[in-house]
């Protein structure tokens, strides 16, 4: 299969997909020795295109060097249910070979097992496991150890010279950095200063030293903040000892963005903040089944509320049809809410001079939307009253008018306030946005329309 055909079927075209998927049911070995050709982009693509057995065959067509490539293109979760055992011993067995800095970057977010693997085979085993020992989450566990650092005594020629010998390994070149004989981190170079000073100056004499860092512990939500407010398209990280282990790289910034906003979108619909679409059943339920369980005790508290006015149902039957009303705006306009206020705490853009004004922005509209609700309601309820002949009708339109005011108005602001009060927490404020919201809303909800009902109405 030429080379112009696999990359057809990288961008989905019909005929060559079927006829690669053809080929990787037999005896692929000679006819898809094109596959080397391929960037580990457009391999990465194919293989997403492809039934998993047949993904992994593919994967065994390429070389060493291009094959772990293409493992670093895909999302992690998608590269532990790709490699089969045969597969890991082989990612192992090459990740050994690799400088520890190049062999760091992909065991990261290896599985712990092939970590071992690696390990065990890697002849600077010590070294490598101290460069991939880093917290889950921080700005260590997310660096690239792929970069240009040259000591502040050499001169322009000698950095130039170490940037063409690295030229192989190094995707892009941000910046040189300067260290001290300890490998202290102390400035850095632009390309564009190497360019314009004599090859005989010293690095030390003309390097930048406005230079902004983050320690390798450092959240690495943290660190894509500072990064967006320092303006920086790339970040170095130090360790304790103000040493130089890696860069945070634009890439890399813009991963930090994208898995936040994933990881809140999973807390915001009741997920465990691991959860994955490659997971099984058996991973599905432990991470699924308590938000499901917490759902469900809120609405039984819902029913014991519903049935603790039973008196008044039998009465007025004709409010049991305003029962989802009131519980789906109260979920609606809490989720609305809180879901504006954990924006602007994941996005550092809350006032926290103005809290107060958020509060009261939100109460006010809240209070319009409900009176808007509450009026189409009501409207529709005085309508229906002369076909269907409603008892008391207009008591009926200002129990609802009022019930839909107050719940908004509530849902709103418990919706403002239950996300500050998780970050001051130290909690996740995605969490509110869940279960945790809606729940609490069609409970208080509930419970606000029935002692307005028997109040007005019954």
């Amino acid at each position: 299969m030429l080379i112009d055909e696999l990359r057809r079927a990288s961008q989905g075209e019909a005929e060559p997909l079927e006829r690669l998927n053809e080929l990787l049911k037999g005896d692929a070995g000679a006819d898809l020795a094109a596959v080397s050709q391929l960037s580990p982009a457009e391999a990465a693509r194919l293989i997403l295109l492809l039934k998993p057995r047949r993904a992994r065959v593919l994967l065994r067509l390429l070389p060493d060097a291009p094959g772990l490539a293409t493992l670093e293109e895909l999302d992690p979760d998608i590269r532990k249910y790709l490699l089969d055992a045969e597969g890991e011993q082989r990612v192992a067995r090459i990740a050994a070979k690799l400088p520890i800095a190049d062999a760091a970057d992909f065991l990261v977010d290896a599985p712990e097992h092939l970590v071992e693997a690696a390990l065990a085979a890697h002849p600077q085993a010590e070294a490598l496991r101290a460069a991939i020992t880093h917290i889950d989450g921080t700005a260590g566990a997310v660096m690239r150890r792929r970069l240009v650092a040259v000591p502040q005594d050499w001169t322009v020629g000698q950095a130039i010279d170490e940037i063409r010998q690295r030229a192989d390994v190094i995707d892009r070149l941000y910046a040189v950095y300067v260290t001290n004989g300890g490998r202290q981190l102390v400035g850095y170079l632009k390309v564009r200063d190497l360019v314009l000073h004599p090859t005989d100056a010293t690095v030390g004499s003309i390097m930048r030293s406005d230079i902004v860092t983050v320690a390798a512990d450092t959240d690495r939500e943290e660190a894509a903040r500072i990064a967006e407010r320092e303006h920086l398209p790339v970040l170095p990280v130090v360790d304790a000892n103000g040493a130089l282990v890696g860069i945070i790289t634009a890439t890399e910034l813009r991963e930090i963005d994208r898995e936040e906003v994933e990881e809140d979108m999973r807390l915001m619909a009741g997920l465990a903040a691991d959860a994955s679409a490659m997971d099984g059943p058996l991973r599905i339920v432990p991470r699924r089944l308590p938000w499901l369980s917490a759902g469900l005790i809120g609405s039984s508290i819902a029913a014991l509320v519903v049935g603790s006015y039973e008196d008044a149902l039998t009465e007025a039957a004709i409010l049991a049809s305003l029962i989802p009303i009131v519980m789906s705006l109260a979920g609606n306009a809490g989720i609305q809410s809180s879901t504006i206020t954990v924006q602007a705490l994941a996005s550092n853009a809350l006032w926290v001079g103005d809290i107060w004004g958020r509060v009261l922005r939100e109460l006010g509209g809240a209070l319009l939307n409900g009176a808007i609700v509450g009026l189409i309601i009501g409207t529709g309820i005085m309508i229906l009253s002369g076909f269907l002949g409603i008892d008391r009708p207009f008591m009926l339109a200002l129990t609802a008018l009022l019930s839909l005011l107050v719940v908004t108005v509530q849902a709103s602001v418990i919706g403002s306030l239950v996300p500050l009060a998780l970050k001051r927490l130290r909690l996740d404020p995605a969490v509110a946005t869940g279960v945790f919201i809606t729940t609490s809303n069609d409970v208080v909800g509930v419970l606000i329309f029935f002692i307005i009902a028997t109040t007005i109405y019954i």
